[in-house]
């Protein structure tokens, strides 16, 4: 049985009046009349195959916000259906005739006309979403590197760079469109002034196929980066889950109170100002809400395997009162450093970071909140493998950085000033070694460089005592990570394969 209706994804420019006829007049001889347009998708209903003619003009006047026609539109409505031109569909200011005459009379016929009507259009519609689009893609892509304190933070975050893709890739669309209406505007008024002709913007249909083929590629790699992210998937699960419901309500207060204006007979001013001042305060009001979820969840350990919950000591109500300890398996541990230590109880935790150009691995090796009086050493470790070798420089380049910012911020409070001051690097078998110093002062923190590796790397006995040769020499082993007896034998997590 064949289908009644078919929806087609809309290629075309909205100012290319030219090819959205001649598309058409196309699907019309295949046997599809235009039934309705979106901004998005169109759709079409089977009727038998015919020659019609299609016209696409503009009615500057028309508004998303007005209740009904106004009867300027009505008038030219009934103006067009005496001469022939039946209105098929019509989107804001885009009004869409077709007419099976063999040679219909024009609907406009003065370009200078025709020049003005489209550039009104634009500015009132398509040239004014591509602008926000734009200003909107900036700000996205500001955000992740204003989010990212250094370049390797945003370099290891798989989920940054594939939103600065993604929002690179809308960047560029909007800037491509406005260049090409631009370009074609000047053209096109100079034309219809000079020559009398209006010139047809040239289709770019296979640009536009390239560029939403790339969206959608990397939103689905952004989308299974995201799940894929980290081992704790239920966190992300409702990370997601809450996001669809902000965007979701958001679309439903915006798009329902609008229609509901329109319904009970609103003027397109008032409906204007009172939609902008709803999504104001609906995204205000979401946006608390979403914050108010988020910090309800920070801190859960929502889907983590080694997780585990425990009551906090000095307060009745075990049940609320609680922190969490975690037992991941570890590449380097206290133990392994100085021996066994009595009466210490550690929450072991391990996250990753990861992306095409940089891995990033962080251990800590804490004291539990319920330790008590015992005093046990904490270990602190963040390593990262670096996939290309162009990349290297930069991600070694950036701890230095980090501390040039902070010596200037707080130069001013009297700080001492911070550094990463060479040691030798022979004894851990890596090519550069440096030393944290504040002021003249060595700390027991560690920058370690390998071909292609920097780990970074803090034990608290180190700021009384150098390491030992033995001690030097563990780290190497970062972070080529197995599950084996040398590796937190005996934690829920042995079961979980770090390779």
């Amino acid at each position: 049985m064949k289908r009644k209706k078919y929806r087609e994804l809309n290629l075309y420019s909205y100012y290319d009046r030219a090819g959205i006829a001649r598309h058409l007049e196309d699907m019309a001889r295949q046997g599809w009349q235009l039934e309705h347009t979106g901004s998005v998708f169109w759709t079409y209903r089977r009727c038998e195959p015919a020659e019609l003619h299609y016209a696409v003009v503009y009615f500057p006047k028309a508004s998303q916000f007005d209740p009904e026609p106004p009867p300027e539109q009505r008038d030219f409505w009934a103006l067009c259906k005496a001469t022939g031109w039946e209105l098929v569909s019509n989107r804001y200011q885009m009004q869409v005739f077709c007419n099976p005459a063999k040679n219909p009379t024009p609907i406009e016929t003065d370009p200078v006309v025709q020049m003005e009507n489209v550039h009104a259009a634009m500015k009132a519609g398509a040239a004014r979403s591509n602008w926000l689009m734009l200003c909107c893609a900036l700000l996205q892509i500001w955000v992740q590197f204003r989010n990212a304190e250094t370049i390797r933070d945003l370099l290891s975050s798989g989920i940054s760079l594939l939103a600065v893709l993604l929002w690179g890739l809308i960047l560029m669309d909007s800037v491509a469109e406005l260049i090409a209406y631009y370009r074609w505007s000047k053209r096109a008024a100079v034309a219809a002034r000079e020559e009398g002709v209006l010139l047809s913007p040239r289709s770019h249909k296979w640009r536009r196929v390239l560029e939403l083929s790339l969206i959608a590629v990397f939103c689905a790699a952004y989308l299974g980066t995201l799940l894929a992210a980290s081992r704790y998937g239920m966190a992300v699960y409702t990370g997601l889950l809450l996001w669809f419901l902000y965007a979701a309500l958001l679309s439903l207060v915006i798009h329902g109170s609008r229609y509901l204006m329109k319904k009970h007979g609103f003027p397109a001013e008032h409906n204007l100002l009172l939609s902008t001042f709803i999504t104001i305060i609906a995204a205000l009001v979401l946006t608390a809400g979403l914050f108010w979820v988020s910090l309800r969840l920070v801190g859960t350990p929502l889907g983590h395997p080694n997780a585990e919950k425990r009551p906090s000591p000095g307060y009745h109500d075990s049940s609320r009162y609680t922190y969490t300890v975690y037992h991941d398996p570890l590449p380097l541990t206290a133990e392994e450093l100085i021996g066994e230590i009595p009466g210490a109880d550690y929450s072991c935790y391990r996250k990753t970071g990861t992306s095409l150009l940089v891995t990033e691995y962080i251990f800590r090796q804490e004291q539990t909140y319920g330790a008590g009086s015992t005093a046990a050493p904490e270990l602190y470790c963040s390593v990262y493998q670096v996939n290309l070798s162009c990349l290297y420089a930069p991600v070694k380049d950036s701890f230095f950085k980090e501390l040039e910012t902070f010596n200037r911020n707080t130069s001013l409070i009297g700080q001492p000033r911070q550094s990463w001051v060479p040691t030798d690097a022979a004894p851990w078998g890596a090519d550069e070694v440096y030393q944290f110093h504040r002021g003249d002062t060595a700390n027991g923190v560690y920058l370690l460089c390998y071909p292609n590796r920097i780990v970074r790397l803090r034990f608290d006995p180190w700021y009384d005592t150098a390491p030992t040769q033995e001690q030097m020499a563990l780290p190497i082993l970062i972070p080529a990570i197995g599950v084996c007896d040398g590796i937190a034998m005996g934690h829920v997590g042995m079961k979980y394969s770090l390779a």
